[in-house]
């Protein structure tokens, strides 16, 4: 074999094979931004989130309720928070998702937008970013049942089943599973926008520290 026929051809896309899904397969997004002001970007997801049947759905729901996405954080956590602010902006989470509770705060559904600066291979969400999302979910449906309301990641598990393709809305669910004492397991999984496929699907181990905290208010 020459040198020249064993050096890949650089017009040729990889061919990447990640948790069993081949991501050449996987439709890589055109990198060219679409011509609009960051306001009229920022506009024009407000308009597509509300006009999703999923928000439609959750908010004609009477046992549940919409809540303000990160109201719960102090000034300061949220300054510094890593999905609140840092991860904020055009290309990464462009606007504040929507939030839903059931009456009990053991359910919770986020409607979230992810941008196409928010990925691992090109076009396609960073893993990490979706752990990060789930891990944050996973709190929002223990904490509410630990005592003082107060809990830290013992133990987190993420199975990714297929990729996320940038710049496009996704649920992000949660349910608490159970609890005993100052500890709580629950599930959590991302899912296309019209649930037709689940992405990840997280379990994680919440434990609430012995020495009283802080009250957290989701």
């Amino acid at each position: 074999m020459s040198i020249e026929n064993a050096v890949p051809i650089a017009n040729e896309p990889p061919h990447i094979v990640t948790n069993g899904v081949d991501v050449a397969t996987v439709e890589i997004l055109d990198q060219t931004e679409a011509p609009e002001s960051d306001e009229d970007h920022i506009e024009r997801l407000e308009r597509e989130m509300v006009a999703l049947p999923i928000v439609n759905k959750l908010r004609d729901d009477p046992n549940i309720t919409e809540v303000v996405a990160y109201g719960h954080l102090p000034a300061s956590a949220y300054q510094h928070s890593l999905t609140a602010s840092t991860l904020r902006g055009r290309g990464k989470i462009a606007i504040r998702p929507l939030k839903f509770f059931n009456k009990d705060k053991t359910e919770c559904y986020m409607i979230c937008h992810l941008g196409r600066s928010l990925c691992g291979h090109d076009g396609i969400i960073h893993g990490g970013m979706l752990g990060t999302l789930l891990d944050e979910h996973l709190a929002y449906v223990t904490v509410p049942s630990l005592p003082n309301h107060t809990g830290f990641t013992a133990r987190l598990e993420v199975n990714y089943r297929a990729p996320v393709k940038a710049d496009q809305w996704v649920i992000i669910g949660g349910k608490l599973d159970f609890v005993d004492g100052r500890k709580a397991w629950a599930d959590a999984w991302i899912e296309a926008i019209d649930q037709s496929i689940k992405y990840t699907e997280a379990r994680a181990l919440y434990v609430s520290p012995r020495q009283p905290m802080a009250k957290v208010e989701f």
